[in-house]
């Protein structure tokens, strides 16, 4: 009987679910028609759901704007097309790594004990959390379905909320919550507040990664919807009391109190199983712009919000697929077992970082600002690209079932192995 290598992707985030496509899709074939050994590929994710979280904004708004159920995909009806020959999914939690024997521990519903599973080649793509659990899941969905609840319900009878956050969640999240409480501003004034709604930025704009002039037009669409923007003050506590209301309290020591907060400013990366030697000061995974993990042996991939070449945005899972498809690829077709930790001949594909502008921000159902490729567009682009549904037609289902997934060309440098 041939040996069986274990291809191991632990997380089915963005990044997780294309990496799992790709390697089924385009490396799988390759690797069978060398007939060496039988090679099987495990998905690792502690739920069985994928949560479109692009559009969380608006559903934790309110789900009369957008239905929750409609942002969960089933991830094993995704991958049925592969062969159980080829793939299984293990709806586990991650809780630890063993780079030495090359081995991943694994936690599910069904055992006591923690299980383990060898790898041939890993790549680890579990993604981030947000400190506000509505806009991310990382544990099952039935937590994410509450978090939305309770949000809702605050946001339809809060005369005062705080969101504290100056990108690209906060703003939509702030946005959209205007518009359901406070309505759209007609042509020629604004709103009549029933909320009062305030963002706080310890920033001295909003969306620093966009130029001042899109930072002042999204202020200027936030304060037509009634919302208030305070600048350079940063939260230093929250306490809730008992009857659900939060005194926030800022560095310069300002008090304010909201029946909602929501911190909605960056996210944690999801790493806490890994081996400490293996993350960055910030607790990302150390990952070359490879996307190789350093000091992890051969064959050890990151990929996505994890890993410390990434900066939280969905550019750096797109553009960086093909470094990783082709880097694997040629690593699995490359392996030689009486020179196990040998590297491929050729040349490696490497990351090249873009650092044009590149956001868009819907701010309610009828535009928002943003900029592609270093080029400002307009708000009506805005609308039609993503803020009808925030792409869930586009990239909700087609992502979750691999369809966006598309075959990388090697170089001809590349494919001298």
């Amino acid at each position: 009987m041939a040996e069986q290598r274990n291809i191991v992707i632990v997380g089915a985030s963005s990044a997780g679910l294309m990496a799992a496509h790709n390697y089924l899709k385009f490396i799988l074939p390759a690797l069978k028609a060398k007939a060496e050994a039988k090679y099987h590929v495990y998905l690792i994710n502690p739920s069985p759901n994928w949560y479109f979280r692009v559009a969380s904004p608006r559903a934790a708004a309110s789900t009369k704007r957008m239905a929750v159920e409609k942002l969960v995909f089933d991830i094993e009806e995704a991958f049925s097309k592969y062969s159980s020959d080829d793939f299984t999914f293990l709806e586990a939690a991650a809780t630890g790594l063993d780079t030495s024997a090359r081995t991943i521990s694994y936690k599910s519903k069904k055992s006591v004990n923690d299980e383990s599973l060898d790898y041939h080649a890993l790549v680890v793509a579990t993604g981030s959390k947000t400190y506000y659990p509505a806009f991310s899941q990382s544990a099952g969905t039935q937590e994410v379905f509450n978090a939305i609840k309770i949000t809702n319900e605050k946001v339809e009878a809060a005369k005062d909320i705080v969101i504290v956050g100056g990108g690209p969640t906060a703003i939509e999240f702030a946005a959209e919550v205007a518009e359901h409480r406070n309505g759209k501003p007609g042509w020629f004034g604004g709103v009549q507040r029933k909320a009062n709604i305030t963002v706080i930025t310890a920033a001295d704009r909003l969306l620093t990664p966009l130029r001042p002039a899109i930072s002042k037009t999204a202020e200027q669409k936030l304060k037509a919807l009634g919302i208030d923007v305070v600048y350079n003050s940063r939260v230093v506590d929250a306490q809730e009391d008992k009857n659900g209301r939060t005194t926030i309290i800022l560095a310069k020591g300002d008090k304010l109190e909201a029946d909602l907060y929501v911190p909605a400013y960056g996210v944690l990366p999801n790493s806490s199983w890994l081996p400490s030697n293996l993350l960055n000061e910030s607790n990302y995974l150390k990952t070359d712009l490879k996307m190789r993990v350093a000091g992890a042996g051969p064959r050890v991939y990151a990929f996505g919000d994890v890993a410390s070449y990434s900066r939280n945005n969905i550019w750096d899972i797109l553009f960086a697929l093909p470094v990783l498809a082709v880097n694997m690829k040629r690593d699995l077709l490359s392996f030689n077992a009486m020179l196990p930790d040998e590297q491929p001949k050729g040349k490696d594909r490497v990351y090249t970082i873009d650092t044009r502008e590149g956001m868009m921000v819907p701010m309610g159902t009828t535009g928002g600002v943003g900029a592609v490729f270093g080029w400002r567009i307009p708000n009506f682009v805005v609308w039609l690209a993503k803020g009808r549904d925030y792409m869930l037609s586009m990239s909700g289902k087609p992502a979750v079932a691999g369809e966006t997934v598309k075959e990388t060309a090697w170089t001809k440098e590349e494919a001298a192995i």
